[in-house]
């Protein structure tokens, strides 16, 4: 098929993927949650929002010719604080976590689902390992065509819970801005999708980031589950040697994990 026509097709697969409407995200819409529930979501959540210029910064250094290079740069920009008052988005959604109750640092001795850094080891793996255009569609049509579509329902209910327009800026913000991303990215994708080998690579980078990522929701869901069942108060202070009782580890372990397993262009960037 045209490159229209595939990127029209791929588009409509992804808006109807169950990472996209996973049923996690339908709760968030119509059931209240506490602050100590977003909580929980936010502190498995963040650790993406502060690894993803690393991975966009990664695929910009294999980017083959100006075309792809000027889309990435652009989206860089939005995500190093362009249109948020200079504020980067890991820094935006920090202020939401604020508002969540989170103290200072403590995002870094959170014990993330197995699941959640799976989901970021994946990223790096299709950066550094996969071609361009499975990176691209990973970064691209994977995040840029989904994050619209997760997004309402989650704003939706974090205004129910109370929380202001200014504390939820970074997914309002993020609502808008990959709508634009989004629009970038088909434009740019047409000159590389008119073959079915670079259609299939761009496919392949959107299922593989959507898999993850369908994987990260219901490791979300686990970690509140968790949180509100009584029984296991006493294991969320628990730890052993760096883990907890289920053996997961904190964002600050996997940060470092990562800092050792990179690839050397990754470390000239990090």
């Amino acid at each position: 098929m045209d490159a229209v026509t595939f990127l029209a097709k791929l588009r409509r697969d992804i808006e109807r993927h169950p990472a996209v409407n996973h049923p996690l995200l339908g709760r968030v819409a119509q059931v209240p949650f506490t602050r100590e529930d977003y909580k929980v979501f936010g502190l498995q959540h963040y650790p993406l929002v502060g690894t993803f210029t690393t991975y966009m910064e990664l695929l910009l250094l294999t980017a083959p010719d100006s075309n792809a290079k000027s889309w990435l740069a652009k989206v860089l920009v939005d995500e190093y604080g362009e249109g948020s008052e200079g504020k980067d988005h890991a820094e935006c959604y920090r202020e939401w976590l604020d508002a969540c109750g989170v103290a200072k640092d403590e995002e870094w001795d959170n014990y993330l689902h197995e699941d959640v850094a799976g989901f970021m080891t994946e990223h790096f793996r299709i950066c550094q390992e996969e071609p361009f255009l499975v990176g691209l569609g990973a970064l691209g049509p994977g995040h840029e065509w989904s994050i619209p579509k997760m997004f309402p329902p989650i704003v939706r209910g974090l205004r129910r819970a109370g929380f202001t327009e200014d504390q939820i800026m970074y997914f309002t913000l993020h609502m808008e801005q990959d709508i634009d991303h989004g629009l970038w990215l088909e434009e740019a994708l047409r000159t590389y999708c008119e073959d079915p080998k670079s259609q299939a690579e761009v496919r392949r980078g959107a299922m593989l980031s959507l898999k993850a990522r369908a994987k990260f929701w219901s490791a979300v869901q686990d970690k509140i589950v968790r949180w509100r069942q009584p029984e296991n108060v006493h294991l969320r202070s628990q730890a052993h040697e760096g883990h907890n009782h289920y053996g997961e580890r904190t964002f600050k372990y996997w940060r470092e994990h990562l800092n050792k397993v990179k690839h050397p262009r990754l470390n000239a960037v990090a």
